[in-house]
């Protein structure tokens, strides 16, 4: 009888990965896993509307062949002497198609920071233990159409400014990152080209390091691009600037307006030179260091500006 019900087992398990599933697949008696049909109310605005898929099991330490998730490695030495603990997510344990996350925090100063762990099979486990990070409402979600749930990790830099680190990882037959983007917490993901696959939107904050002008402040855009992951394509999507060039744009004329005669300041000009090269308008934006300043100042601002924001310009 034994012999018979291992055979039936086996069969069972072969059918299913034959087919591709991405659900874990018990090699013993362990209780069926559920698909959530409730998930917690986003927290940001304007996330995704389809709804997640998750795979979750009361009981994953019955489930064989799966590594044990480990402690991750303390990337901070700041109160490196303070253990990690395992907390809930969901459940204990929260399976994302074939892969088991968790979440390991540690006390600081009233507060609990705490990290992720994704532990997949014959892949080394993946550590995301800058603190404080946590899992985003997008998790579970398939962003990008492949037919695959996606994980979305999110950790905070820590300044005043809000600044945070945007991860997502496809969970396929293997884990694959697919972006890393930083910038303010008003990220979003939205689907801006109706193509079923959702953008990233983030909101830069970028320091000039050649002038006074200090802080840019501006929306950029990564698209999804099969088999290679999200890249920068914020000049698909201008719509997303405009509100930006106006506003610099109303800013010059009124400087001009109040002070006639009078050379403009650079952090007057700054916002929509930075806004026209994100965007692609590269001509636009040059026309506007043209119009206003030496071709020895154009020379210098240019460098400059285009040193700031490398990594943004198309």
């Amino acid at each position: 009888m034994k012999t018979k019900s291992a055979i039936i087992v086996l069969l069972s398990a072969i059918y299913i990965s034959a087919c591709g599933g991405v659900t874990p697949i018990p090699l013993t008696e362990t209780p069926t896993p559920k698909v959530a049909t409730t998930t917690n109310t986003p927290y940001f605005t304007n996330t995704p509307t389809v709804t997640p898929v998750r795979w979750e099991t009361p009981t994953p330490e019955t489930i064989p062949g799966y590594p044990t998730p480990q402690v991750p490695e303390e990337l901070d030495p700041f109160g490196s002497d303070v253990p990690f603990e395992q907390k809930g997510i969901t459940s204990n344990e929260l399976y994302i198609g074939k892969h088991v996350l968790r979440k390991w925090c540690k006390p600081f100063d009233f507060m609990e920071y705490c990290a992720i762990t994704i532990s997949s099979l014959k892949e080394k486990q993946v550590d995301i233990s800058d603190l404080p990070s946590y899992l985003a409402q997008e998790t579970g979600t398939d962003l990008i159409g492949t037919g695959y749930p996606d994980i979305v990790i999110v950790s905070e830099i820590g300044n005043a400014a809000g600044e945070q680190v945007v991860r997502v990882f496809e969970a396929g037959d293997t884990l694959k990152e697919i972006l890393v983007a930083g910038g303010r917490r008003d990220w979003k993901f939205k689907d801006l080209n109706n193509d079923k696959s959702f953008e990233f939107i983030g909101d830069a904050r970028v320091w000039s390091k050649f002038s006074d002008c200090q802080i840019l402040n501006f929306p950029y855009v990564y698209e999804y691009v099969p088999n290679t992951g999200y890249a920068i394509k914020t000049y698909k999507y201008k719509e997303v600037l405009f509100p930006n060039i106006q506003f610099w744009l109303g800013e010059i004329d009124s400087y001009k307006k109040e002070n006639p005669g009078k050379e403009i300041p650079l952090c007057r000009v700054y916002g929509v030179v930075g806004a026209y090269l994100v965007s692609g308008e590269t001509e636009k934006a040059w026309s506007i260091l043209d119009e206003n300043y030496s071709a020895e100042k154009v020379a210098e601002y240019k460098a400059g500006i285009l040193a700031d924001l490398e990594g943004f310009i198309p």
